[in-house]
């Protein structure tokens, strides 16, 4: 099973290193590879959230699976900021890498935080008093507002 991962991992990163280019590239070739690398974190999120949903929130598929998106959204922040015209200082380029790392193992900490909260509450563990229900929501929030800021810092 593991071995199904890594192969989708190599797949996936030789994939997006295909696609990128040199800063000197025409602006729509440019704009297609940073559509593709965002399609294609988007694709591994998904198969992220499916695989830790099905194999368990702290399995090794899981880790592997959140891995290879913090290498692709990794990609994607590099292409994004070397293309960027309007956030040309080395310092800032360097400050979002980091950013976008943090925001990407969040984002795969709150999809553990909500698998166990689910899994929880699937096993008895009903009484609001507990509070796992809001800490769900809160998990969500917390992913809904890091993205927001990405998104705001990119513009």
């Amino acid at each position: 099973m593991l071995t199904r991962f890594v192969v989708r991992f190599l797949f996936l990163v030789a994939s997006a290193s295909a696609f990128t280019s040199p800063p000197t590239a025409s602006v729509t070739k440019d704009a297609l590879t940073r559509r593709y690398l965002q399609q294609t974190v988007e694709a591994a999120i998904t198969e992220a959230q499916q695989i830790c949903a099905s194999e368990g929130a702290g399995s090794e598929a899981c880790r592997v699976a959140w891995d290879i998106v913090e290498e692709l959204e990794a990609a994607d922040s590099h292409k994004n900021t070397v293309s960027s015209p309007a956030n040309t200082s080395p310092d800032f380029a360097v400050l979002m890498d980091g950013f976008d790392i943090l925001c990407a193992k969040i984002d795969g900490k709150m999809e553990q935080l909500k698998a166990t909260s689910s899994k929880f509450h699937e096993l008895g563990a009903s009484d609001p008093a507990l509070g796992l229900e809001d800490l769900y929501e809160r998990a969500e929030e917390m992913q809904k507002a890091l993205a927001h800021v990405q998104r705001s810092l990119r513009q």
